[in-house]
């Protein structure tokens, strides 16, 4: 991470505005996404098929984007910032 993004895309979920706050393989977005769920920031993964979310293609081991809710985005960088530095969060 190299802290926060100028802009990153958005988008609605539910009634919720999320932001894309990496777009990794599976296995690293799945480690990130537990890392953030930990600390009770909700995580929507996404493949890159016609916007389908993650789950319906639970095989799929590619590159997926994880969002993050607008208002928690600032803090679901610092919680990984620290964590890749060895901080507790």
């Amino acid at each position: 991470m190299d802290g926060l993004e100028q802009n990153p895309p958005r988008r609605l979920v539910g009634e919720v505005v999320y932001v894309l706050f990496l777009f990794a393989p599976r296995v690293v977005a799945e480690g990130v996404r537990a890392r953030l769920e930990a600390r009770r920031i909700p995580v929507y993964l996404e493949t890159p098929f016609l916007g389908l979310p993650e789950a319906y293609l639970g095989t799929y081991t590619g590159g997926v984007g994880l969002w993050v809710p607008e208002a928690l985005y600032q803090e679901a960088v610092l919680i990984i910032e620290r964590d890749s530095q060895g901080e507790p969060s």
